[in-house]
């Protein structure tokens, strides 16, 4: 499995690169933004990537980040999604605020992307909101994070509040102020103002 290239850039034209690495040229289909970043030829330059293979064929995917790559994976993983619409997808509107459009049931964002219909939005929201919710929720960039925000999320619901409405409370507070989310009081205490404001 090839997982990551490093090397000089040989060629670009949307959304493909040539990276040489090794004496070997390889062809990476590519994301808009790993596309974006990789622009001066003969530079050397680093890209996540993805190996699929097919009966008659064998196509290597590219990536700016693990993070996009991880989306990729979970579109690919969707019924009738295949690796250049997932491509496509995470082109049209980039990674991370194709998660948050997930994460908020957002079908009019997610149908302004390119080659996206309702069904299609709607099957995306279906198959990923509740993973990326529980990807941010017990991921946290702070050590211990994850508890701190499991915990909060807990009393938020052991307080009556619906689960969407006490998830969001929290995204946002960690979003806007990411210290708090080393504190579950402080945590506690600004997501309930924040969803009582809703």
């Amino acid at each position: 499995m090839i997982a990551l290239l490093r090397g000089k850039l040989r060629f670009r034209t949307p959304y493909t690169l040539v990276i040489e690495a090794g004496g070997v040229g390889y062809e990476v289909l590519c994301t808009q933004e790993a596309y974006d970043r990789a622009v001066i030829i003969g530079k050397e330059y680093e890209i996540w990537t993805r190996l699929v293979v097919r009966e008659d064929s064998m196509t290597l995917f590219g990536f700016a980040s693990l993070a996009e790559r991880a989306l990729f994976d979970q579109l690919v993983a969707i019924s009738g999604i295949g690796p250049k619409s997932a491509i496509a997808i995470l082109s049209g509107i980039g990674e991370a605020p194709l998660r948050e459009a997930i994460r908020a049931s957002d079908v009019h964002r997610l149908i302004g992307i390119p080659g996206i219909g309702r069904k299609t939005a709607e099957r995306l929201i279906v198959e990923l909101r509740d993973k990326l919710l529980k990807e941010e929720i017990y991921s946290a960039p702070s050590e211990g994070g994850g508890k701190v925000r499991n915990d909060a999320l807990q009393a938020l619901l052991a307080l009556g509040y619906q689960r969407n409405a006490a998830e969001k409370a929290i995204r946002d507070v960690v979003r806007d102020q990411p210290e708090m989310a080393a504190n579950v009081e402080k945590l506690i205490k600004t997501a309930l103002k924040e969803a009582s404001a809703v």
